[in-house]
C-alpha cells in the first residue's frame, strides 16, 4: 500500500471511524470469554484454592515484582529473588515487574490475584489492538469480515488433528495425543489469542502488536518508543521486535521503496539493538557471577520440530501464499503491509529455528504467535473471501462459512476444553490448601525476616519468594543459581543432616514432610517447631549452636 492509498484508507467510513469507541472495547472484552472461563475453572477447582497462577512459571514474575522492595525500601533495580544470597547485586529492571511491584506495595494485594487482574486488563487492551490491526487489513464491514476477526483472534492450525491421527497411526488412544504436537501442552501459545492467557504475554503482545500497528499508520516515533519499552521488558520478545523492524527497514531502503520509513527509524532501531544486546548479554554477565550461571542454565534446546511448525502454520501459510500470488499477478509487486508481514514472518521463523545455525537458546520463545500472526494477516483477505462465498441454497450459506470458522477454531477449542478440565482438577495450575497457606503466612511473619528457607516441598520453597521477602536455598529450578547443586544439598540435608557451609551463620526456616526421625534430628541441632500440620512441619533455628 503506497502513501496515497494509506491516506485514503484513513478516510474510510463505518467501523474505522468508530473503532476507538466503546464498541471496540466491548467486542475485545467479549472475545476473551474463553480466558475468563479458564480462570473460573482454576479458582473453583475441586482440589484446593487457586492462586491465580495457571502455570508453574507465572509466580516468579511476582517474586521479581516484590523484589524492588525486598531491601526494606524501594530500589529502581532489584536483586535476583531466587538467589539465596541476600547480597546478590541489584542489576535487574523491567517496566512490567516494576509496575506490578508498586501496585502490590500500594494495595497489599495477594500476588496471584494482582497478577490475574493485571493480566485481564492487559488482555482487554491487547484485544483492542488486535481488532485495530485486523481492521487495517480487512475493514470490519459485513458478517464475513467479523467471522474473519474471530478466526484471527482464536484461529490455529491442525495441531490437534495431527495429534489425533498420529495416535490412531501408532495404535494408541487418539484423545491422549490431541496436544502431542503442541509444545508443553499448548502453553507455548503458537497462535495468537491463546497468548493472552498469560499476564506477561498479554503485556508483551500489547506492545509488540501496538508497535506494528503504529508502523502501519506511519507513527514511527511512537513505534520506536514501543520498541524501547519491549526491549526493556523482555530479552526474547524485545530482540524479536527490534530484528523484525530493523530487517524490514533495511529491505525497504535497499529496494528504494517510495513509502520507506524515515532514515532515523532504522538508525534508532540499530542503537536500541546495541543497547539491548549490551545489557542482556554483556553488562549483566559482567556485573554478576550468578547471572553468568543463569545464562548457562537458560541455554536450553527447547526446539520447535518441523512437524509442529507444519501443523501449526501450514493452513495460514497456504492462505498467505494464495494472497501473495494473486497480488504479484496483479501488480508484479507486494503491497506495503505485505512486505512488512513477510519480513516479520521470515525473521521470526529464523529466530525460532536458530538451532540450525548456532547452539540453541530456547528457540521456542520466538514462536508465541509471532510466526502465525503475520501469515494470517497476509492471507486474511483470501479467508474472508472464502467465508463470504455462498450459493443460492440457504443451508449452504450457513454450513460452508460455519465449517471454515469451526476448522480454524478447532485447535483452541480443544485446548481450552482440555486445559479447563485440567485446571478444574487442580493438576496444572498452582493451588494452595489450608495447611500450605498457613505456612505461607508464617513465611511473612516479621519475626522471621532474614531467615533462609530450606524446604522439602519444592512448591513451598518456590512460593516463599513470591509471598514473602524470604530467600530459599532452592526455589525456581531455572532461576536458582547452581540449581542442580542446591537441590542436591537440600536432599543431603534432609537425608543426613549435612549442612552447606553457607548456612553456618544464617537463621533457617525448615519445611519438612511429617517425619519423626527428621524432626528429632533437626531439634537436636537447635531447631524448634513453630507450625505443625497433617503433612508438613515448619521448624526455625535462629543461629546454629
Amino acid at each position: 500500500m503506497n502513501q496515497a492509498k494509506h491516506q485514503a484508507s484513513k478516510k474510510r467510513t463505518g467501523w474505522s471511524q468508530r473503532s476507538s469507541g466503546i464498541r471496540a472495547w466491548v467486542v475485545g472484552a467479549l472475545l476473551l470469554l474463553p480466558i475468563y472461563l479458564l480462570y473460573l475453572a482454576h479458582f473453583t477447582n475441586n482440589v484446593a484454592s487457586g492462586t491465580g497462577f495457571l502455570a508453574y512459571d507465572m509466580p516468579y514474575y511476582m517474586a521479581d515484582a516484590r523484589a524492588y522492595f525486598d531491601a526494606g525500601h524501594f530500589t529502581l533495580a532489584y536483586g535476583l529473588p531466587f538467589s539465596p544470597d541476600p547480597n546478590t547485586p541489584h542489576i535487574y529492571f523491567q517496566p512490567l515487574t516494576l509496575a506490578l511491584g508498586v501496585l502490590w506495595k500500594l494495595t497489599g494485594s495477594d500476588p496471584g490475584v494482582l497478577f490475574t487482574v493485571a493480566g485481564l486488563i492487559f488482555a482487554i487492551c491487547s484485544a483492542r489492538v488486535i481488532i485495530a490491526l485486523y481492521d487495517e487489513i480487512v475493514p470490519l464491514t459485513g458478517p464475513a469480515a467479523w467471522l474473519g476477526l474471530l478466526c484471527f483472534f482464536w484461529g490455529g492450525g491442525v495441531l490437534t488433528l495431527t495429534g489425533f491421527f498420529y495416535g490412531l497411526a501408532i495404535g494408541e488412544w487418539p484423545i491422549a495425543y490431541l496436544l502431542y504436537f503442541d509444545p508443553v501442552r499448548g502453553f507455548w501459545f503458537l497462535n495468537l489469542g491463546r497468548n493472552l492467557v498469560y499476564t506477561t504475554e498479554a503485556f508483551y503482545h500489547l506492545i509488540f502488536l501496538g508497535c506494528i500497528l503504529l508502523v502501519l499508520r506511519r507513527r514511527f516515533a511512537w513505534a520506536l518508543a514501543c520498541a524501547a519499552l519491549l526491549s526493556a521488558s523482555h530479552p526474547f520478545s524485545g530482540l524479536q521486535l527490534l530484528a523484525v523492524l530493523g530487517a524490514w527497514s533495511i529491505v525497504e531502503w535497499v529496494s528504494n521503496q517510495s513509502d520507506r520509513p524515515p532514515l532515523y527509524f532504522p538508525v534508532m532501531l540499530g542503537l536500541l539493538a546495541v543497547l539491548h544486546v549490551g545489557y542482556y548479554l554483556v553488562l549483566l554477565n559482567y556485573l554478576s557471577e550468578e547471572h553468568r550461571v543463569l545464562q548457562q542454565q537458560w541455554s536450553l534446546p527447547w526446539l520447535v520440530p518441523f512437524s509442529t511448525i507444519l501443523a501449526a502454520y501450514g493452513v495460514v501459510a497456504a492462505l498467505a501464499a494464495i494472497a501473495l500470488i494473486e497480488q504479484w499477478q496483479r501488480t508484479r509487486s507486494f503491497s506495503w503491509p505485505q512486505r512488512l508481514f513477510l519480513v516479520w514472518f521470515a525473521v521470526s521463523l529464523a529466530l525460532a529455528k536458530h538451532d540450525l545455525v548456532i547452539s540453541p537458546i530456547q528457540p521456542v520463545h520466538f514462536t508465541r504467535g509471532y510466526i502465525w500472526t503475520p501469515l494470517f494477516l497476509i492471507g486474511a483477505p483470501v479467508l474472508v473471501r472464502a467465508i463470504a462465498a455462498t450459493s443460492r441454497a440457504a443451508v449452504i450459506r450457513v454450513i460452508v462459512p460455519g465449517a471454515i470458522v469451526a476448522f480454524f477454531l478447532f485447535d483452541n477449542a480443544v485446548w481450552f476444553l482440555l486445559t479447563g478440565r485440567t485446571e478444574y482438577r487442580g493438576h496444572y495450575g498452582l493451588t494452595l490448601d489450608t495447611e500450605e497457606r498457613a505456612i505461607i503466612e508464617k513465611f511473612d511473619d516479621p519475626r522471621f525476616t532474614g531467615y533462609l528457607v530450606v524446604s522439602q516441598s519444592p512448591k513451598l520453597g518456590y512460593l516463599a519468594t513470591v509471598y514473602s521477602a524470604l530467600r530459599s536455598w532452592y526455589s525456581h529450578p531455572s532461576n536458582t543459581p547452581y540449581a542442580h547443586l542446591r537441590h542436591e544439598e537440600l536432599n543431603q540435608f534432609f537425608a543426613t543432616g549435612s549442612e552447606p557451609s553457607a548456612w553456618h551463620n544464617r537463621p533457617l526456616l525448615a519445611v519438612i514432610q511429617q517425619d519423626e526421625g527428621t524432626t528429632t534430628r533437626l531439634e537436636a541441632t537447635g531447631f524448634r517447631t513453630i507450625l505443625s500440620g497433617e503433612r508438613f512441619r515448619v521448624l526455625a533455628r535462629s543461629l546454629p549452636p
